[in-house]
């Protein structure tokens, strides 16, 4: 372990001590008043509504901590630096479409490839909740939903996962060893929410899938953002596989192509 120390890193830059911060604090506080935020809109919205407020609510809250942030702190800094939107290294887009288009192949061969193998050996895949919510929907509301999964979702993980955590961690960790730990993190924030009963067992094929997908292509983006500087190419990398995700969802809910 060893700390680093570059530009935008922990303990040099305010900005993204302070982004950190309000970001684990936010979702803190989401998760403690949301029931009382749910009970408040309810008799208001009806039920597809009302959990697409919740999650437009809980991705919005991450860019508003960095823009707070941004405001605050570190003045000598523009606000492109501060949101990650400035190519830096040389980095040069030549390729970018031909490595969204891997990993957005890699992360979801590793996914149904280890969904064949769990039923080959009598385990039922487990997906995400939202997923599972997706399913209930109808189709304007499954288009609504999916321009939050597609569009205004990546942009608030990949401004809270890859700009901000990455480089808190970088302060303590190598740049491999930061990767690994906050790609694994965003996996597993990921797990669907219904856990077992109490006494039944606990159901391991939960980390298998989505997490090991997830993991992998957090990896991508990850490396995407170290060597860009820039949240840009790793969100168009996230929109890229929640699209192409959703796309097949929606084959498979409306036409049956894969159930």
């Amino acid at each position: 372990m060893r700390l680093n120390y570059d530009t935008f890193t922990g303990r040099r830059s305010a900005f993204v001590c302070v982004s950190f911060c309000l970001i684990l604090l936010s979702w803190v506080a989401f998760a403690v008043f949301s029931p009382q935020l749910t009970a408040l809109l309810k008799p208001h919205l009806p039920g597809n509504r009302l959990v697409g407020a919740m999650l437009l609510i809980q991705n919005g809250l991450v860019p508003l901590c960095i823009l707070i942030a941004a405001l605050l702190t570190d003045r000598k800094y523009s606000m492109k630096q501060k949101f990650a939107l400035k190519f830096e290294n040389g980095y040069t887009t030549q390729f970018l479409f031909a490595k969204i288009a891997i990993a957005v192949l890699v992360a979801l061969g590793v996914q149904i490839g280890l969904s064949f193998l769990l039923k080959a050996v009598g385990h039922e895949p487990k997906e995400q909740s939202l997923v599972e919510f997706f399913r209930t929907l109808k189709p304007v509301a499954f288009v609504c939903f999916s321009i939050i999964t597609v569009i205004i979702a990546p942009i608030a993980e990949e401004l809270a996962f890859r700009h901000i955590f990455y480089r808190f961690v970088r302060v303590f960790l190598y740049k491999k060893e930061a990767a690994v730990a906050v790609s694994l993190i965003f996996a597993l924030i990921h797990l669907p929410l219904k856990m077992p009963a109490e006494g039944a067992p606990f159901p391991w094929e939960l980390l298998v899938v989505p997490v090991v997908p997830l993991f992998v292509l957090a990896l991508f983006l990850q490396r995407e953002y170290e060597q860009s500087c820039s949240v840009i190419p790793s969100i168009l990398m996230h929109s890229a596989f929640n699209l192409v995700s959703v796309i097949l969802l929606a084959l498979e809910v409306y036409y049956g192509v894969g159930a």
